[in-house]
């Protein structure tokens, strides 16, 4: 069952529930009623929740249990979520300089910009995306619950939110006793979830690291990359293409070492088109050309409708005497391709004595590239760079002693790098001061704070606050839509 197979079921039991939730309680159904309080369920279109008491028990024995240590851990946090919160803001700020100020999309390296599955996060790591959200959101909901109980503040319940397929953690506590606190008490356990986002964060890094250095030890690493999936609709498959099992070590003359290198070399020849070396016997040998037509698509043609294997190249030489070559050649594809061993960038144009350079006269972003394979003859692929991004999955490492696939390595890798970013992430958004997040409610006491002995009037202070967070929120915001509107345009 393939991901949009899976969104479809999710879609009619989200229908199914709605329905009969909707049906039991408008005939005042009992049991069905008597089961929704007892549980702590509530069913609405596309929204499922639960919440319970339960765990209240659990979070004041552990509030309770180490005082002293609590005491200097939420210090630490409020400090550290001081801290973040400037940074977060110049951030933002940045992100939307980033974006406002390029040109091309593909030239933006955005610093902070939101994930949306299907988007800019691929549609089949949905799983990875779930699971990560609820365990850092959990992880969060607990710092606020730990941090109420060690202030004596009273727990109400605990939850999760589920937005059709995005889960959410929630924590509910009795926010007249929240008010009544000292200010700063109210600040620790209003910072205590960025501060859980930002330690879980650091561990998940240094677990990142740990992780690293002990699968290198039981798999091939920094010596090519390994195809763990080809799209069987693609080029590049078949018994001549990029198939499963596959260890690709170069592009053209690009080192292949790892997922970097692998996605840094198909980059570099969108860029800049590649171009091959070769000796004049070879162009003399097999150049059957004819006079070059320029065609609709943007490429030209020397080659005529009888030759489909066949490519027509120009000469490319940095040379200002007698051209040795002619200045255009229709020579087989694969033939210069596999007896090349030199490259030559179409700037410098220079080769190794007694050689040339020419390059296909391809039409728009389309190149020829020579992909080298361990045990196996070179693939060679004409296409845009892009697609062969798109058509495979890699992993960086390579299968050594009992292990036949990188599948172990590339979970705990990848859900590593998922708690990384997302908690790093919820940490970033939840301090910035934003409405319906905890950066609000923390500027609001701030301006409290710093104002309360230099403005007399409480309006004043409020209206100071909310003109903060309505510009925190305004930018999030504009971040946000901007950003997807941008990956949905490219």
């Amino acid at each position: 069952m393939d991901i949009i197979t899976g969104l479809v079921w999710i879609t009619i039991i989200y229908c199914v529930l709605f329905f009969f939730d909707t049906f039991f309680k408008s005939c005042a159904h009992y049991p069905y009623i008597k089961f929704l309080h007892e549980t702590g369920f509530k069913i609405k279109f596309f929204h499922l929740q639960w919440n319970t008491t339960s765990l209240n028990r659990i979070f004041v024995r552990w509030g309770n249990s180490n005082i002293r240590f609590f005491n200097i851990w939420f210090s630490v946090g409020l400090y550290a979520t001081l801290v973040l919160l400037p940074i977060s803001v110049c951030l933002i700020l940045y992100a939307i300089f980033q974006l406002l100020c390029n040109k091309s999309y593909e030239e933006q390296n955005i610093i902070v910009e939101p994930i949306i599955p299907g988007i800019n996060l691929p549609i089949a790591e949905l799983g990875y995306y779930s699971t990560t959200l609820i365990f850092c959101s959990i992880i969060h909901e607990a710092g606020h619950a730990l941090a109420a109980v060690k202030e004596d503040v009273h727990l109400v319940n605990v939850g999760i939110t589920l937005l059709f397929v995005i889960p959410v953690a929630y924590v509910n506590i009795n926010f007249e006793k929240l008010s009544s606190l000292n200010p700063w008490k109210t600040l620790r356990i209003l910072c205590a979830g960025v501060w859980h986002n930002l330690v879980l964060s650091f561990i998940g890094f240094l677990l990142y690291m740990i992780m690293s250095n002990v699968f290198a030890t039981m798999f091939y690493v920094n010596n090519g990359i390994y195809i763990t999936e080809v799209n069987p609709n693609s080029l590049l498959a078949g018994s001549r293409g990029l198939q499963i099992g596959n260890i690709v070590t170069n592009i053209n003359d690009c080192v292949v070492r790892d997922e970097i290198t692998w996605n840094n070399c198909l980059l570099n020849t969108w860029y800049n088109k590649p171009g091959f070396c070769v000796t004049t016997d070879l162009v003399h040998s097999v150049d059957e050309s004819i006079p070059i037509l320029e065609l609709p698509n943007g490429g030209y043609d020397c080659c005529g409708p009888t030759k489909p294997d066949w490519l027509c190249f120009e000469y490319a030489d940095n040379n200002d005497g007698i051209l040795e070559l002619p200045p255009h050649m229709c020579l087989p594809a694969r033939k210069v391709v596999e007896t090349c061993t030199s490259f030559c960038d179409l700037n410098s144009r220079i080769c190794p004595t007694n050689y040339h350079c020419i390059y296909p006269l391809l039409p728009n972003s389309t190149t020829l590239l020579k992909i080298k394979v361990i045990q196996k003859p070179d693939v060679i692929y004409i296409g845009h760079p892009l697609d062969v991004l798109h058509a495979t999955h890699v992993s960086p490492y390579i299968p050594r002693h009992f292990f036949n696939t990188p599948k172990l390595p590339d979970m705990v890798m990848k859900l590593l790098r998922y708690v990384i970013s997302f908690s790093l992430g919820l940490a970033l958004v939840n301090v910035i001061p934003c409405i319906y997040m905890d950066g609000h409610h923390i500027v609001n006491l701030l301006t409290q704070i710093v104002f309360k002995e230099r403005l007399k009037s409480r309006s004043a202070i409020t209206l100071i606050s909310v003109i903060i967070s309505l510009i925190g929120t305004a930018l999030l915001i504009f971040l946000c839509i901007y950003s997807i509107w941008s990956r949905m345009l490219k």
